[in-house]
């Protein structure tokens, strides 16, 4: 695994060019990012990129400022393999994570036709290299010929944008927000909350605000409508529903933000889930509540249904690996994503206006469902241990 990356300049205007914005940073701030994020322990950077634009990006993130190394000295730059990416370009972090785990030799294909190449270099060439990446004068003729001589092999990605002008640094932020989703991202997400994040995910990057408290806010919204569906009227229900979309949408937010900024941290990751559990089973709760002031049943089953929650959440965070086969992952997803709460309050809210004497029955249905992840969870964790056994 290659664990060292650089920023070099091809030409003499990828000062200027590195400095254009995508997503609110400098463009050399977005390729210490995709570097980062693709596996890079060390980046180090030409001080010809040390613009106040960029050490005020740097002052944002933790991890990007402890990655980074300025190189102002032969010690900035270990003799070890490297991955070299240009200052005035972005490529997917997934396809530089592909560089970083073969051997040294490889190029990101999309970037070979240009004059600034995404490639690892080993140390015998990084030699060859190291003055002109320290002085930051530009490398695109050198390498030009130094790869000339050699032969090396492709990988390919989704996509690379060379960052000339204006117009390239808008094509490159279309391509970063087009990956901010995530592989367990639904339909609903992709077509409602996707859609409706990146705006809040602009405005809060362009403010300077962080994916925690953005995390908290999605927490007081999701409780506002907590409040309102406990309430039980059907004016109320679908104003909580309006509510739990836009807590939702905050919550989609604040893990665009901590990507876009490379901010997130193990705080996050607990707050993001604590917000979370908690929302849903106040939600539990409050349809317990709201049912028991309609159809006068106990609202002993909406604690049944809130501890269905804490308990998948907990079984969720313990052993968090994703079943083995495609089948299982199928099972498991919509247990998993926010379109069953949805579900949920749509069909009580349409029970509540239409037959509210079936919500005793629909809050049992409910509660049997928020087991659902957990207790198919603990069986496919208990299957192959119990195969173990039997071969043993």
């Amino acid at each position: 695994m290659i664990q060292q990356a650089a920023l070099y300049l091809a030409t003499d205007d990828d000062v200027r060019a590195a400095c254009l914005r995508v997503a609110g940073r400098p463009v050399a701030f977005r390729a210490i990012v995709a570097a980062v994020r693709a596996g890079a322990r060390r980046v180090a950077v030409p001080v010809a990129l040390r613009t106040p634009d960029l050490e005020a990006a740097l002052a944002t993130s933790p991890t990007a400022r402890a990655t980074l190394v300025w190189l102002d000295g032969e010690a900035a730059l270990a003799p070890e393999p490297t991955l070299l990416l240009p200052a005035a370009a972005l490529a997917p972090a997934p396809g530089l994570a592909g560089l970083l785990r073969q051997p040294p030799g490889r190029v990101l294909a999309e970037s070979q036709p240009g004059d600034a190449p995404v490639l690892t270099v080993d140390p015998a060439l990084l030699a060859v290299l190291r003055a002109p990446l320290i002085a930051g004068t530009p490398l695109g003729d050198l390498l030009g010929r130094e790869l000339g001589t050699r032969r090396l092999a492709s990988i390919s990605s989704r996509w690379f944008v060379r960052v000339v002008a204006e117009c390239d640094a808008i094509e490159a932020e279309r391509r970063l927000w087009g990956d901010l989703g995530s592989p367990i991202d639904s339909r609903l997400d992709t077509a409602v909350h996707r859609r409706l994040s990146k705006g809040v995910t602009r405005v809060a990057i362009a403010l300077g605000v962080g994916p925690n408290p953005i995390t908290l806010a999605s927490g007081v919204v999701g409780l506002a409508a907590v409040g309102f569906v406990a309430h039980g009227a059907v004016a109320s229900l679908l104003i909580g529903l309006i509510l739990y979309l836009a807590a939702v949408v905050l919550d989609h937010a604040d893990g665009e933000v901590a990507r876009l900024t490379l901010t997130e941290s193990a705080l996050g990751e607990w707050l993001d889930i604590a917000v979370d559990t908690v929302v849903h089973t106040a939600l539990m709760l409050a349809l317990g509540i709201a049912a028991h002031r309609v159809a006068g049943i106990g609202p002993g089953i909406g604690v049944v249904a809130a501890v269905g929650v804490v308990a998948s959440a907990i079984v969720g965070k313990r052993w968090p690996p994703a079943p083995a086969t495609a089948r299982e992952r199928g099972l498991l997803d919509p247990l998993t994503s926010r379109d069953g709460f949805y579900a949920m309050l749509v069909i009580f809210i349409a029970s509540r206006l239409l037959v509210p004497t079936w919500l005793p029955a629909l809050m049992v249905i409910i509660a049997v469902g928020t087991h659902g992840y957990w207790l198919v969870r603990v069986a496919l964790l208990v299957r192959p241990a119990r195969a173990d056994e039997r071969r043993s």
